[in-house]
């Protein structure tokens, strides 16, 4: 009898146990709540590069032909720049004539699209040119231009902290020389009458540098 009694208690044991676990494995009756999940929610960002962040110098031309020394400075999806140029020159022998011109201006570039070595952004920017040529002498002239930019800048990365740098896109310049340019950058220089009215060098290019202080 007491062999008969440990048997059944080892047995009843047994049945408890594998309730239990069915028990445990059973999917939860219909009607009750699912398991909470979590969502989630899309936002558009600028394209994040991982490069052309923080500090950078360098040189530019915008698509008019106004050019300086360059400073820039961005983040991973957006850049902005502000240059500065002076240029004297003597198109004729002394003491005929001379040319002093001076430009300014600044430009800020949305990230759309980025890649280990590049980025394409877009937006645009202002710039002004004051030169005046054969000054305190006979035939002074001067002009005020200013000029407006929209379009596209291409940057790419030949090491990791220096960057050729290309425009494209619509440049327009009011001033003494009203012109009206589709293309890349003009190979002309500080807005020059030369380089403003466009003419065969129009489509050419000149490339910008920079170099990051990262």
């Amino acid at each position: 009898m007491r062999r008969f009694s440990v048997c059944s208690t080892v047995v009843a044991l047994a049945g408890l146990l594998t309730a239990s676990s069915v028990q445990a494995q059973t999917p939860a009756a219909e009607g009750a709540a699912p398991p909470a999940t979590s969502t989630a929610t899309a936002s558009f960002t600028g394209a994040s590069s991982s490069r052309g962040r923080g500090i950078g110098v360098g040189a530019i031309t915008m698509l008019n032909g106004t050019s300086g020394l360059l400073v820039t400075w961005g983040t991973g999806s957006f850049h902005v720049d502000g240059f500065a140029g002076l240029h004297h020159y003597r198109p004729q022998p002394a003491p005929y004539t001379s040319t002093t011109d001076f430009g300014f201006g600044g430009r800020f570039w949305y990230h759309i699209h980025a890649a280990s070595f590049a980025d394409f952004s877009a937006g645009g920017g202002i710039g002004f040119n004051r030169w005046v040529s054969n000054p305190g002498g006979p035939g002074e002239d001067s002009h005020f231009d200013v000029s407006f930019e929209v379009g596209a800048q291409i940057r790419a990365f030949i090491v990791p902290n220096v960057a050729l740098i290309g425009d494209l896109g619509l440049g327009a310049t009011f001033g003494s020389n009203d012109n009206l340019l589709i293309g890349g950058q003009s190979i002309g220089g500080g807005g020059e009458p030369e380089a403003a009215n466009g003419g065969s060098n129009f489509m050419l290019g000149s490339l910008g540098i920079a170099y990051f202080f990262e």
